[in-house]
């Protein structure tokens, strides 16, 4: 699991060095089907208000407010699929600067 914490860490790291800030949110809680602490992943690109207002006018945020705002990118139960999203994320970013 550390090896894959690890990725996800230097795949947002990459990211933000490209102008993309994504966090990680860890949720947990007990699942009486499984009789269980179970965790729950969320993955949050923290977006720039400007651009924001851009991508969503229909429901724009006020700039003297905020900066930022969080966006949910995914929600899952495995890190795997966080990983996964993020190369994806990753090769829509490389891709888009060597077209622009």
């Amino acid at each position: 699991m550390n090896n894959i914490q690890s990725k996800i860490n230097k795949l947002c790291y990459a990211l933000k060095i490209k102008g993309y800030i994504y966090l990680l949110n860890r949720e947990q809680f007990y699942s009486k089907k499984y009789e269980k602490i179970c965790s729950s992943y969320k993955l949050i690109n923290l977006m720039h208000i400007k651009e924001y207002n851009k991508l969503h006018p229909e429901d724009k945020k006020d700039p003297d407010k905020y900066e930022y705002v969080k966006v949910i990118v995914m929600k899952s139960y495995s890190k795997i699929d966080i990983l996964k999203k993020l190369v994806e994320i990753y090769k829509q970013v490389q891709v888009g600067e060597n077209n622009g």
